[in-house]
């Protein structure tokens, strides 16, 4: 089994070319027939956010791994706790975009232009990329990887954005033969 470090730098390691990609990009291993994997195991699930990394986040975790579980079933894929011919890491970049609404000048007669504002308006938009990799413990490297953006957004409609991003990612991995 590979390490839990070197796995975290497979999945993470091309994160800033990933995510200038388009909603949903997947990368299939060249000359890797992914049919004949079988079984998975699901590794810890990591979310990085603006206080570091959080590994199994008690509420991001659970949904990737139900939503994961959901279409690596699909796939004909079995989950295993041992030895299974596929370690699937999955993480999650959680981040939040400031959107300024509106500046408040002082609204005297002696402002001039370029007085600082009193008052800014705005509010934090969250967004948030997943990954999934699916890596061959045996060969020690990745055979496929999924990225989509707009995955983790407000928490009200979290279960549902992460349950269309992996659904959206895992219509590009093949079909079953």
């Amino acid at each position: 089994m590979m390490p839990m470090t070197k796995r975290f730098r497979l999945t993470f390691g091309l994160l800033p070319t990933l995510l200038m990609a388009a909603d949903v990009k997947t990368f299939p291993a060249k000359d890797v027939d992914l049919s004949v994997y079988r079984t998975y195991t699901l590794l810890p699930t990591r979310v990085l956010t603006g206080n570091g990394v959080v590994e199994n986040d008690p509420e991001v975790s659970p949904l990737i791994a139900e939503a994961l579980r959901k279409q690596l079933s699909r796939k004909g894929l079995t989950e295993q706790s041992e030895g299974a011919d596929l370690e699937v890491a999955a993480g999650g970049l959680a981040v939040s975009i400031p959107q300024v609404e509106a500046l408040v000048f002082n609204p005297s007669n002696d402002a001039t232009w370029g007085t600082s504002p009193i008052a800014v308006l705005g509010r934090y938009n969250k967004e948030g990329t997943l990954i999934v990799n699916l890596i061959d413990p045996r060969m020690k490297k990745s055979v496929w990887l999924g990225v989509t953006k707009r995955a983790l957004g407000k928490p009200s409609t979290l279960k549902k954005d992460i349950d269309k991003a992996t659904e959206a990612m895992f219509k590009k991995y093949p079909p079953l033969k």
